[in-house]
């Protein structure tokens, strides 16, 4: 009885961790952008703002298969653009608020600069997918 009570609280106590964690990576809805550019051309592309729905975030804020989105636009740009080499970068938020904030700033900088040619990509184009 002596064993058994502090093994069976420490049992209670690594449930109860176990179901915290379970709640921090449920299904949400994100928002998200994506900025793909080739540090040898001065082409930049700049995806609209998308929401996914029911996209796992865990506790620390990433994504479940968070690398797969940038891949995904990768994919878009060499397929369908013909243009390799591109180096994609992904914003996400689940806040759309802040989100468009930050979308605007990117898109005002990127306008602004005479060096850089900026290519919008409307939804209609491409779409990010859940994986």
């Amino acid at each position: 009885m002596r064993y058994l009570l502090p093994l069976w609280c420490i049992v209670m106590l690594c449930s109860c961790g176990a179901t915290k964690t379970m709640k921090s990576s449920e299904p949400k809805r994100v928002y998200m952008y994506g900025v793909s550019m080739d540090f040898n051309d001065s082409t930049v592309y700049l995806t609209d703002l998308q929401f996914l729905d029911s996209i796992v975030v865990k506790s620390d804020a990433s994504i479940v298969n968070l690398s797969s989105y940038p891949l995904q636009m990768k994919t878009y740009l060499e397929s369908k653009l013909g243009d390799y080499n591109q180096t994609c970068a992904l914003f996400y938020s689940p806040k759309k608020r802040r989100l468009e904030k930050r979308y605007q700033n990117v898109q005002y900088k990127f306008k602004n600069d005479k060096d850089i040619v900026l290519k919008k990509i409307g939804v209609d184009e491409f779409r990010f997918y859940k994986e």
